[in-house]
């Protein structure tokens, strides 16, 4: 079967993204990254607050050296 035996519906649909449509450059060191990447692979920032790890809150380890505390003074006292 040759090319030109072939209909219009049958050729694929050109691609309309190309490679620079994927990446943006990366808030912290502005290397390119890909679009839908959560990490910069270059300096291993998060892209987004979103994709970053959560964090615990100051008074969370407070509370919990409070409570360390508390047990410690219960055992020695």
């Amino acid at each position: 079967m040759r090319d030109d035996d072939l209909d219009d519906r049958e050729w694929p649909e050109p691609d309309d993204q190309d490679e620079d449509d994927l990446t943006v450059p990366c808030p912290h060191c502005g290397e390119s990254v890909y679009d839908d990447a959560e990490q910069c692979p270059s300096c291993g920032h998060y892209l987004s607050r979103e994709d970053a790890p959560r964090s615990r809150p100051t008074w969370f380890f407070l509370g919990l050296l409070l409570c360390l505390a508390v047990v410690l003074m219960g055992i020695l006292g």
